[in-house]
């Protein structure tokens, strides 16, 4: 089984409605009620296969749990009623967990029982790239120039592309109409677990943290693993505190909002550096990074 074969393992839309719905439960619900509530077999043509093919991988990845007959979920909202504009950036980033953790990446590489391994691994690849210069229709052509090892080839065929146009912008790693590679609603959904509202620190510690919590991004567990097996002559290794180009959009677009401050402090030495589409940018180095209280701007 396979994350990216959204045949068999499931939709980002239908998660969402069963997360959503065991979410607004006030107990665990029944298994039947709740493939009943979000797919009704006399509605859906495939009589309610998708959805319990979404539930049970999303039972295996810990989103969810089953214990006899009934359905759960280890986190919450504070409140049941909270709305849709809570609930969908909530079961995002629960997902985006689930998804990266080490218990459903133990074997990266694994073409059986991959678990999640085969959608961590090509985000971690798709978020190296240069981005001014990668396209999702190329990324077959493009990871065969990067990766010599057949055997360490990510996408192999375009289902397991299509799987990660589906589930790469719901995770927040790329955005639409074009699917362009853009993380910021990836970076926005775990600032809460980096850097609190009001708080500050050394921007190279900041992306450190980053990594930890989505470690498909620059520096991140998963990203140093795919990229030990990629061609540096292919895609040139950034230079120390270099941002790559997918965390410097991330970056600039925060900053831009009001959600991160990037300061310039001539006096701490450490610092980092964005990435534009000419490459490493010199103005754009900071050494300090703020997250403001209410999104205020200096």
């Amino acid at each position: 089984m396979s994350l990216l074969n959204i045949t068999n393992d499931g939709l980002p839309n239908i998660l969402v409605a069963l997360h959503g719905t065991v979410l607004r439960a006030a107990k665990p619900i029944l298994e039947t009620e709740l493939l009943e509530a979000v797919a009704p077999p006399a509605l859906i043509e495939d009589e309610g296969q998708m959805a319990r093919n979404t539930l049970n991988r999303w039972v295996e990845l810990g989103l969810f749990m089953r214990e006899e007959g009934l359905i759960s979920v280890k986190d919450r909202l504070p409140s049941r009623h909270s709305s849709m504009l809570e609930v969908l950036p909530f079961t995002r980033r629960m997902a985006c967990r689930q998804a990266l953790a080490e218990e459903n990446n133990q074997d990266l590489w694994a073409s059986q029982g991959a678990r999640a391994a085969d959608l961590t691994r090509s985000l971690a690849w798709m978020l190296a790239q240069d981005i001014y210069r990668a396209s999702f229709d190329q990324f077959e052509k493009q990871e065969s120039q990067q990766i010599l090892d057949p055997e360490r080839l990510l996408m192999r065929n375009s289902t397991r592309r299509s799987g990660l146009q589906f589930w790469a912008p719901f995770l927040g790693f790329s955005r639409h109409p074009f699917a362009a590679i853009d993380p910021t609603v990836a970076v926005r959904d775990a600032l809460t677990e980096v850097l609190a509202p009001g708080d500050s620190m050394p921007a190279p510690q900041f992306v450190e943290r980053l990594s930890a919590v989505l470690p498909v991004l620059d520096g991140g567990r998963w990203q140093r693993e795919v990229l030990e097996y990629v061609d540096p002559l292919a895609l040139p290794l950034r230079q120390p505190g270099q941002v790559s180009t997918a965390l410097s959009r991330a970056l600039l677009n925060l900053w831009e909002g009001g959600e991160l401050l990037l300061q310039s402090k001539a006096d701490l030495g450490s610092s980092i550096t964005l990435t534009g589409a000419g490459g490493a940018r010199s103005d754009l180095t900071f050494q300090w990074i703020t997250r403001p209280v209410r999104g205020d701007k200096e």
